[in-house]
Formats: structure tokens, sequence, C-alpha cells
């Protein structure tokens, strides 16, 4: 889980940029203002997907389906509607 957000499509396509011209990580990081860590793992990624955008798939699945979600709201709105009645 990451300690904060993504880089951006923008950051990571200069990230990609920067070293093709022949950068360095560190000198990358600090350009951008990122950790080199990132500048890592943003070159990483590149080189193996050939794409700027985040992994699509990723987080934790739904444990319940969209019919599940519909009566669980129906049930909480008849619920407000009986307490508001009384």
């Amino acid at each position: 889980m990451p300690k904060t957000r993504e880089l951006s499509e923008g950051k990571r396509a200069q990230i990609i940029v920067l070293h093709s011209i022949g950068l360095s990580q560190v000198q990358i990081a600090k350009k951008i203002k990122c950790s080199r860590c990132a500048v890592q793992t943003t070159i990483k990624r590149y080189n193996d997907t050939k794409q700027f955008k985040s992994r699509s798939g990723r987080g934790r699945k739904r444990k319940t389906t969209a019919r599940e979600d519909r009566y669980l709201k129906q049930k909480a709105f008849i619920k407000i509607v009986l307490f508001i009645s009384l």
C-alpha cells in the first residue's frame, strides 16, 4: 500500500523522457520532486508494459453483488422511514 499518492501520468511521462535522455534516477527524483524509489518503479513498470497508465484491477475485491447492494439500500431506507414516522 503506497504511503502517498500515486504519480500522475504526466509526471510518469516526464520521468521516462528524462531517463531516455540519460539522467540518473537521483537527478530525475530531484527534478520531479519525488522519491528515487518512485522513479525506479516508474521506469521498471514502463519497461515491462510500455505504458504510463496505472494498472487496473488493483484494490480490494467486492464482497457483495449489485443485487445485494440494492437490497441493503432498500432495507436501510425502510428502517429510516419507520424511524422518522415514529
